[in-house]
């Protein structure tokens, strides 16, 4: 069987080697003609995980038609902003009876879909039930060297999502099926805007009680939007909801926190993307939610100060100063109304 995943960064390339040990024909897309070249003749990839050696029966090709015609199986790793773009192009050469794995995490800036609503609005020609989503608590680095992992395939096919979840299966890799879709993939894209919260905290030197609150009440505003999206908000209890939220706000490997924590220190926003290889997800994440919860009435103070901070320049203590006097009300009150 041969396997596609599309979108050569560190996750895509991490889940391609993982594909790759059940000895199934895998092919990974690389927008970069270098990366392709670098996978097949030195077995790493040059600009993402460079330190790491990938499998050698791994293939990589920068021509899109080469990795999508003929693949049972194809894997979306394509950033956010770029996912629409890429599989247009891809989709004349997408096979019907194609299963399709989106693994990326994030809303469409332009639109504020979920990505498997991308996907499936340009495969249109493929049946819902063989959309899936994979999500959860997983670096990317961390899955390449085979540390313990855990992840939630999410559809609504159960015969597809069995498929899937074997097809990922490792000694190492354990993913559990969800059936709810919306809330495994806006869990999956709210953890990068707290993320860039925590990290911010961090760089203000606040401490671990922040830290916990901040998370918490993070959690507490991906549930509510969860709900207001049609999420089941027992979701957010599970790995793509806290375990994901914990892994990003805490991580040393974390891009989101890693931006936060700059942004926490002081560092103008334009500088340090300048200055970052990989995309954190959050920063755009950041507007769609606050459009979002403008859209849904939705009072969740945490994210709209994380995008006052990213898009009206708002400083950190002033933020931290109007979070701190807000009017207090029931903890859980907007999810048990």
């Amino acid at each position: 069987m041969k396997i596609g995943v599309i979108g050569a960064g560190s996750w895509g390339t991490a889940l391609a080697s993982l594909l790759v040990e059940g000895k199934d024909s895998v092919v990974l897309w690389a927008f970069e003609g270098e990366v392709a070249t670098s996978i097949n003749q030195n077995h790493r990839n040059s600009l993402y995980l460079a330190e790491a050696p990938l499998p050698k029966n791994l293939k990589a090709s920068s021509v899109l038609k080469e990795v999508v015609e003929g693949s049972s199986v194809l894997v979306n790793v394509v950033p956010s902003h770029l996912a629409r773009g890429v599989w247009e192009r891809a989709a004349p050469f997408v096979d019907p009876d194609a299963l399709i794995v989106n693994a990326s995490k994030g809303f469409e800036f332009s639109t504020g879909k979920r990505l498997s609503e991308v996907l499936t609005a340009v495969l249109p020609t493929i049946p819902k039930g063989h959309f899936v989503t994979l999500s959860g608590p997983t670096f990317a680095k961390e899955v390449l060297h085979h540390q313990p992992s855990t992840a939630v395939i999410a559809g609504i096919d159960n015969k597809v999502m069995e498929t899937i979840q074997k097809l990922f299966r490792r000694d190492w890799f354990l993913t559990y099926l969800n059936h709810d879709v919306v809330g495994v993939e806006v869990g999956g894209a709210v953890k990068n805007v707290i993320a860039i919260a925590a990290g911010i905290c961090e760089g203000m030197g606040l401490g671990l009680n922040t830290r916990a609150a901040l998370i918490t009440r993070g959690l507490y505003e991906m549930a509510k939007l969860g709900k207001a999206l049609g999420a089941n908000v027992v979701t957010f209890a599970g790995l793509s909801g806290i375990g994901d939220l914990i892994l990003t706000c805490t991580g040393e490997l974390s891009r989101n926190r890693s931006v936060g924590l700059r942004l926490g220190k002081g560092e103008k926003l334009d500088t340090i993307l300048k200055e970052t290889k990989s995309i954190a997800e959050g920063i755009k994440s950041a507007k769609v939610v606050y459009e979002l919860i403008q859209k849904h009435k939705i009072n969740n103070p945490v994210c709209v100060e994380i995008y006052r901070m990213l898009y009206e320049s708002k400083l950190s203590t002033q933020a931290l100063k109007d979070l701190l006097a807000l009017n207090l009300k029931e903890e859980m009150g907007g999810l048990l109304k």
